[in-house]
């Protein structure tokens, strides 16, 4: 049974899907089929005695059935949902959870026909006591539906999305969404499980349209802080040096090129050409090469761009590459990066003295 089940669920026709999931929950089939029974043919059950054909027939065996006929539906579009979610086929999943919430619905409607309550006053100022009751213990569970229905109508959330949570720390992949509950298959290979109703009620951020191309690009902001005292203007010896650099006068204009142009500016602007013809960075929505205020200890030099490589590891590369290519070219401006001296350093400056004599001078 169970071989035959998992041939079914593997099938790629949803008849077959079905009848896997049923198979899988053979039990719970084969208690609804004698409940069935037992309604159907209350006298097959009596055993010579009138009473026991009765009960059988009464109207708390036609609520198990009813009961079972539910659970039976649940399970079934739970196991659906989870074949869908590997498949990421988002129809089908969106449809099992709608289908769990009409099981509800059904429950609910054949305890009030089974019970024959529906023209009972009492049981309608009763109805209406229990539902707020169960409304208020149930509300983190209705919110979830009402987000679950947000999301999924408004295609905001899909299987194998790439999502921040800032306010829980959360990032990954999503796995798994049930009207209840999202699980996300985070970077560090831990699984993270949210309800639903988090991603609609807070700030929640989808990367994945980013990581499959279809924006600019992910954005790159890093910030690089220069020593303020290395700031200068260039002389002519300066400037033909970099005039006769292969690798820098490409992107160096002709015009910007003159005696007593700032270092800062020269830099600032050969950066900036140099991403313009990077064929991997996008010149839309923004790319600026920028002085930020001055602080205390220097002055901020930021890089803001866009990367058309949207994955973590080629956009984790790409701003290596281009962090390090701002390190391995700003001495040649005659520009340093501010560093806090170290005690290691100082050891160093002071041993240097000593040897050199300099420490003995007094």
């Amino acid at each position: 049974m169970e071989h035959l089940s998992k041939k079914l669920l593997t099938s790629k026709y949803l008849a077959s899907q079905i009848c896997g999931a049923l198979l899988s929950h053979w039990c719970l089939m084969l208690l609804l089929l004698l409940t069935v029974i037992m309604i159907a043919s209350p006298q097959m059950l009596s055993f010579g005695t009138a009473n026991i054909g009765a009960i059988f027939s009464s109207s708390w065996l036609k609520l198990l059935s009813v009961s079972l006929f539910v659970w039976l539906l649940i399970a079934v579009c739970q196991t659906l949902t989870n074949i869908f979610s590997l498949r990421r086929e988002e129809a089908g999943i969106t449809w099992c959870q709608i289908s769990i919430l009409f099981a509800v619905g059904l429950w609910v409607v054949g305890f009030i026909i089974v019970f024959d309550l529906q023209s009972d006053k009492r049981f309608a100022a009763a109805t209406g006591i229990a539902g707020t009751v169960v409304a208020w213990i149930f509300q983190d569970t209705i919110k979830g539906v009402v987000a679950f229905i947000h999301l999924r109508m408004n295609h905001l959330l899909r299987i194998g999305d790439w999502i921040k949570v800032p306010k829980f720390g959360v990032e990954g992949t999503v796995s798994h969404v049930t009207l209840t509950t999202v699980t996300i298959y985070n970077d560090d290979t831990t699984t993270s499980s949210l309800p639903t109703s988090v991603l609609h009620a807070d700030h929640f951020i989808n990367l994945q349209n980013m990581a499959d191309g279809k924006t600019y690009g992910r954005r790159m902001m890093q910030t690089f802080v220069f020593d303020s005292s290395t700031i200068r203007k260039l002389g002519q010896a300066d400037i033909d040096a970099l005039r006769c650099d292969a690798e820098l006068s490409p992107y160096l204009p002709a015009s910007e090129l003159a005696e007593g142009a700032l270092n800062a500016t020269l830099y600032r602007i050969y950066l900036f050409h140099w991403l313009m013809r990077h064929g991997k960075v996008a010149q839309n929505p923004c790319l600026a090469v920028h002085w930020l205020e001055q602080r205390e200890n220097g002055m901020p030099l930021q890089l803001y761009a866009f990367l058309t490589e949207g994955s973590f590891e080629a956009f984790e590369l790409l701003q290596s590459q281009i962090i390090e290519h701002v390190l391995a070219t700003y001495e040649r401006f005659g520009l340093q990066i501010y560093q806090r001296q170290s005690s290691h350093k100082k050891e160093y400056i002071t041993a240097m003295k000593t040897t050199t004599g300099e420490g003995n001078k007094s």
